[in-house]
């Protein structure tokens, strides 16, 4: 047991007791989102009520815009606040270039934007397009901006707003990462979180303002660090870790601490921290009281899952179908007695503006973006294609989307070595002919994301045992046979499970192959689904759950369509990277 930890937070709560017992002279109420990715429409998702999975309809902006405008109106001093990446990450930004994102988020009426680090994918260029059609302050304290012909003058460090008598400071903070998994330019220059963090609390505090709120795209874990190390923070609220927390155990979601969490500064003050977690599935509320010093008094709130009304489990078939009366109604009372979840109806005017680009999006969604030189066919196992044409080592499309992924992580800067795909996440032929944006987006239907790992050679391997075990040895789905780009291998199935990759070489930045080395350390590239353990990959799961990795948040088919776009033509591959043998 720690009994450190314990202690710590034994102080904590007697701290919180003490100052709550102080006089709150002013409260306010924080209401925020973060990393929205332009996911702008509700999106299916499955939750479980007592018990069952449930299939819902989750967020989408006109909902964040309907409990925004619902908490503002009956919340005692409101303050709108987004925690940066609104955009990359659907169709929406492929299309729009953040366009639609700044139109909903301008209805919204943020009172502040912090930047994230994708704000900066495409360049100063794309970024200063979206900022001057903003109609809220946009600030990020860490980056100087003045160097830059396209950003200066559109990003401020901090933003002192006067709430009912009282100044409350709201300082940005994004994260340094955003100089190896973005694109901003040259002429920027970034400086250390903490550093910032200090020198701006000092500068707010020296204007005589002692209630200072941090906008931190910076992580969960870094937030908790943060407000340990800078004296006179009150609250944090952050982003880019995609945290979600509060307690969501009844309806089968997994926290990562409470909501909010509250650690002490180095004056022995609270400082509250909070994020709400990703794609517009949740606003957080949180409420903050404050003594005639600026000191917290308590806190406390809720982070809000935005539900629609209807509700679909499977039957006895297995049959995914609406609910019946009875159930609907045991459902909705869950809801109204869990403060965590609220069923709310899209806000009109949102979804209307929203319906002007989803049209386009479907119209939009028929553009050519390269050409297939041939028929580009999928098969999970090596075998016989339903066409009846032979493929003996495997997929002809699922190599070509490994290696564009490769080569997407690559162009930002994530140095990856390889990419492992799984069968089952690429889901159509191509055929020879034009290749739409909606061809990619068929092909690649979910909503994962290109994650980065790092591996041994050995653990590379096991990865690999690990998906055709899945399969082969525990009668798993085929869609956990393994692809890829940058690795090829030889595999004998009839061989004793864990031994049956009998050749696995790794391809350099040179184009040479050689044997991997089990003890040498690789950057793997793979999709969001795979790395957290699912369809048979354990490794890749056990890796993320003890060492971590790098979520990049680029859509995996979006990936593809900027693949294609580059190369243009696709062709049957040389090698698929797999000799099969039975």
């Amino acid at each position: 047991m720690n009994y450190k930890r314990l202690l710590a937070l034994g102080s904590l709560s007697l701290l919180l007791t003490s100052t709550a017992s102080a006089e709150t002279v002013f409260r306010a109420h924080f209401i925020h989102i973060n990393d929205h990715h332009s996911h702008l429409v509700a999106e299916n998702y499955t939750l479980k009520f007592n018990g069952v999975e449930t299939s819902v309809k989750l967020g989408g902006f006109a909902r964040v815009a309907a409990k925004i405008n619902e908490l503002r109106g009956r919340l005692e001093n409101p303050l709108i606040l987004h925690i940066g990446d609104a955009v990359q990450g659907t169709l929406y930004y492929t299309l729009f270039k953040g366009d639609a994102d700044v139109e909903l988020m301008n209805t919204v009426g943020f009172d502040a934007f912090a930047l994230g680090n994708h704000e900066f994918d495409d360049g100063n260029a794309v970024l200063a397009h979206f900022l001057k059609q903003a109609k809220f302050p946009i600030l990020a304290a860490n980056i100087y901006f003045s160097q830059s012909k396209d950003l200066n003058g559109l990003v401020k460090p901090y933003l002192i707003k006067e709430i009912d008598g009282h100044k409350v400071g709201l300082i940005g903070i994004d994260t340094l990462k955003t100089l190896y998994s973005s694109s901003p330019g040259k002429d920027l220059a970034f400086f250390d979180e903490v550093a910032t963090a200090k020198k701006r609390v000092a500068e707010l505090e020296g204007k005589g303002i002692d209630k200072i709120i941090l906008m931190t795209h910076y992580g969960y874990t870094q937030d908790q660090a943060l407000a340990k190390q800078v004296a006179g923070v009150d609250v944090i609220l952050g982003g880019d870790s995609h945290t979600l927390l509060g307690d969501f155990t009844k309806l089968g979601l997994h926290s990562k601490g409470p909501y909010p969490t509250k650690v002490m500064s180095p004056r022995g003050e609270p400082v509250c921290i909070a994020q709400a977690w990703q794609y517009s599935y949740v606003v957080g509320s949180l409420s903050v009281g404050f003594d005639d010093k600026g000191v917290v008094t308590e806190c406390d709130g809720n982070p809000i899952l935005l539900v629609g009304d209807t509700f679909k489990q499977r039957d006895a078939n297995g049959n995914k179908k609406l609910v019946d009366a009875e159930t609907q109604a045991k459902i909705e009372a869950i809801i109204a007695n869990n403060p965590n979840i609220d069923i709310v109806k899209p806000d009109q005017v949102v979804a209307k503006q929203l319906a002007e680009y989803t049209e386009p999006v479907e119209k939009l969604s028929k553009e050519v973006i390269g050409h297939a030189a041939d028929n580009l066919l999928h098969i999970r196992i090596p075998g016989t294609h339903k066409s009846g044409v032979e493929l003996p080592n495997g997929s002809q499309i699922a190599p070509i989307v490994a290696e564009g992924f490769l080569q997407q992580l690559n162009s930002r800067n994530y140095d990856a070595d390889l990419v492992i795909q799984n069968a089952g996440g690429v889901r159509i032929d191509v055929f020879k002919g034009d290749i739409t944006i909606e061809t990619a987006y068929t092909l690649l239907p979910f909503a994962n994301t290109l994650y980065v790992l790092e591996l041994t050679g050995a653990e590379v391997k096991q990865v690999l045992e690990d998906a055709l075990s899945h399969h082969f040895d525990q009668g798993g789905s085929t869609g956990s046979f393994p692809y890829g780009a940058g690795i090829r291998y030889t595999l004998e199935i009839n061989r004793p499970t864990n031994q049956r990759i009998t050749r696995l070489e790794i391809r350099d930045e040179n184009g040479k192959w050689s044997p991997i080395e089990f003890d040498k350390m690789y950057k793997v590239g793979t999709n969001s689904f795979i790395a957290s353990g699912r369809d048979g990959y354990t490794t890749f799961g056990k890796v993320l759950a003890e060492r971590g990795g790098v979520d990049t948040y680029f859509g995996y088919a979006e990936s593809f369509v900027n693949y294609v776009k580059e190369v243009e033509t696709v062709t049957i591959p040389k090698q698929t990277g797999v000799t099969y043998r039975d």
